[in-house]
């Protein structure tokens, strides 16, 4: 699914940065390397930007300003105090810095195929995204269908109890910036992307399914209309998202339900991160599928087989039609040589 958070500061967005994605000691899939990281949307494409994330440009982005010159290119508005005709403290609204949009999927064991899946389904999902980006310009906003967002992709959840499960997934951070027509630069109005939100799910959704039944996993349709590959029992993926359960378990002791209540729960329940090696991480992930027989493997296996199945009938069906007009001819001059 994608779900969006509440709008980020600029400080927010900062921290985010430097904690989860770029720093070797607080990251939280393995030590040593980052999240891979990309610059999405058409805004990003006309400013030059592309490869891996930096974080100076993520600063000025997130500050309202142009990535490479640092140009103020929206109005800045810090954060203050004060008291209105009332009496009452008030504290004004920082500037917006962005948004960050989480697609999910878990890691089918380790087939490097379904994190491309994966990635080609969240592209297409942030290019129908952009689609109804709209400027805020006074109480009509115009639509420009440009961002610029920043994607990372770690491999795996939070820890829980010092285990951190299998789960690939996409941040992409998309910043308070949009083009009008007339090159002029503005904030977002960020209520076309929360109302379009449910339907770029699903197109993510659908992209995902199809990607993954053309890699050969039988595919069958969630509680939540989620694609979920077919074969693992119910134990095994209860045992392999600890973190889900946790969410879960704290919603119905709080009694609160639904996506809001999720966000706060997942934020209030989050485990000290731990520095762990990336061999540690993969032990850990192994001794619990060994535990349920290795299912992630054998449906990898399973998978491959049917697609190997299918370029042989394929290969077949191809010679098949590459020689019938070749042997038609030679029955023909046989044929004629007996006239």
């Amino acid at each position: 699914m994608l779900s969006i958070s509440k709008a980020l500061s600029a400080g927010q967005a900062q921290t985010y940065h430097s904690r989860e994605f770029a720093s070797e000691q607080q990251n939280y899939w393995s030590r040593g390397r980052h999240a891979f990281s990309e610059w999405r949307g058409a805004l990003a494409e006309g400013w030059g930007l592309h490869g891996p994330v930096r974080a100076d440009r993520f600063a000025r982005l997130s500050e309202g300003q142009h990535p490479e010159s640092g140009d103020q290119l929206v109005k800045h508005q810090p954060a203050r105090t004060y008291e209105n005709e009332y009496g009452r403290e008030i504290t004004s609204v920082e500037h917006r810095a962005g948004w960050d949009a989480v697609s999910l999927r878990a890691l089918v064991g380790g087939d490097g195929r379904v994190r491309e899946a994966h990635r080609e389904s969240v592209q297409v999902a942030l290019q129908e995204l952009e689609r109804y980006t709209q400027a805020r310009i006074g109480n009509i906003p115009e639509t420009t269908v440009k961002f610029v967002a920043a994607t990372f992709e770690p491999d795996t959840a939070r820890p829980v109890e010092g285990y951190a499960a299998p789960q690939l997934h996409t941040h992409a951070v998309i910043f308070n910036l949009t083009e009008r027509e007339n090159s002029q630069t503005r904030a977002l109005q960020e209520r076309s992307l929360f109302q379009s939100q449910r339907c770029v799910t699903s197109v993510y959704r659908s992209e995902l399914a199809v990607r993954l039944q053309k890699l050969g996993y039988e595919i069958e349709t969630g509680k939540h209309g989620q694609p979920e590959v077919k074969g693992y029992t119910q134990e095994y993926l209860d045992a392999s998202s600890p973190r889900r359960e946790q969410i879960k378990e704290h919603l119905k002791a709080i009694g609160r339900e639904g996506a809001g209540a999720a966000q706060v729960a997942a934020h209030g329940t989050r485990d000290k991160k731990e520095i762990q090696s990336q061999e540690e991480i993969l032990r850990r992930q192994r001794e619990l599928a060994a535990q349920f027989g290795h299912q992630a493997e054998r449906l990898v296996a399973q998978a491959r087989g049917h697609v190997q199945q299918a370029h042989s009938r394929t290969r077949l069906a191809t010679t098949f039609r590459a020689r019938a007009p070749i042997n038609q001819c030679r029955w023909l001059l046989r044929y004629s040589s007996r006239i």
